[in-house]
């Protein structure tokens, strides 16, 4: 007689809850690391000589590709379950994945030159219904009303927000919104990758790393490198190295930690904690950026606030429904058998 598993002698109850707290344990790391990545990233292209946001945004999927290189060469992470993985494999699945990521890198940083940091936060309140719409479509999350209605309220909050905005430039639009869609895209591919094909976070970042510095070195090569040479921009991070070693490794967490809350519990998850991020950038970009927030802007973050709560709650739901379905099923497939 077979041994249950650990998974198998827990309720529904406590194993969604398990991997509830685990992804939330991810996300504090990456609200914490994302939050400072923005606030450096802004600092370097908005204050010092530096302007080059492809070459910036290509540092941290540099360092979570050596690092996930140093693990898997010295035993660290086993990719015996993975070696299979053909070219063909990994450019009909993975390669698309880099350029989503590298994508939306490349325009989420080039919009800090034409809109003020809190704007920027505020439209990115989009992103968890595009991505809702993109992950019921494509089959990889099921439909749960209470997800869908606290969704519906942390982005109707979000818009309220951003009606106070004073700068506004359709370029600047243009560019976060092409972030947005791109990263969406990601996201949903990344969920299907991790999820689906049973990768874990390291093996992800392993495979999905390089797929991403193409797309991101041929922009830079072709719109970064010349300029870069003739202003010697490479001299600057010479003499400034504290400043792009702290890029480098803040979007590695950043990368990471967003791979291990796809993983636990879901890529919707972690466009929710993106708006938390917002609300804090938002306070950074007030104090140390002077953004003039007004106050329908607060209405409207408040509104989003009890939206995230509303979200956790169903979602905590959701997957003990999604749990339970799947116990029924093993068990209806153990009767037939």
């Amino acid at each position: 007689m077979a041994t249950p598993n650990a998974d198998e002698t827990k309720t529904a109850h406590e194993l969604s809850m398990s991997l509830f707290f685990t992804a939330m344990a991810y996300g504090a790391a990456y609200i914490t690391a994302a939050t400072a990545i923005i606030m450096l990233n802004k600092y370097m292209l908005s204050v010092t000589a530096f302007k080059y946001p492809i070459v910036l945004s290509s540092l941290g999927v540099v360092c979570g590709w050596l690092t996930s290189i140093f693990m898997v060469y010295t035993k660290r992470v086993d990719m015996a379950n993975h070696k299979d993985i053909t070219f063909k494999f990994w450019a009909q699945n993975v390669l698309p994945i880099g350029f989503f990521q590298g994508t939306t890198l490349m325009l989420g940083n080039m919009a800090y030159f034409h809109l003020t940091l809190s704007f920027l936060q505020m439209m990115k309140a989009l992103s968890p219904a595009v991505l809702f719409t993109i992950l019921y479509f494509a089959g990889l999350d099921k439909w749960h009303t209470k997800v869908a209605v606290a969704v519906a309220v942390i982005i109707g909050g979000t818009l309220v927000a951003s009606l106070g905005e004073m700068q506004f430039t359709w370029i600047g639009f243009a560019l976060i919104l092409g972030a947005e869609l791109t990263e969406a895209f990601k996201n949903a591919a990344m969920q299907f990758l991790l999820a689906n094909k049973k990768f874990s976070m390291w093996e992800g970042m392993f495979f999905i790393s390089p797929a991403s510095l193409i797309f991101l070195l041929t922009a830079a090569a072709l719109f970064e490198f010349k300029d870069m040479a003739e202003k010697n921009a490479w001299g600057m991070m010479a003499e400034h190295p504290e400043l792009f070693l702290a890029a480098g490794f803040l979007g590695f967490v950043v990368n990471f930690c967003s791979l291990g809350v796809i993983k636990f519990i879901g890529s919707l998850t972690l466009k929710v904690l993106a708006q938390v991020r917002s609300i804090i950038i938002i306070i950074f970009g007030v104090i140390f950026y002077h953004d003039v927030v007004q106050p329908i802007q607060i209405v409207g973050y408040g509104i989003a606030l009890v939206g995230f709560t509303g979200y956790n709650i169903a979602k905590i739901k959701a997957k003990e429904e999604e749990i339970l379905e799947e116990r029924r099923s093993a068990e209806e497939k153990k009767t037939l058998l």
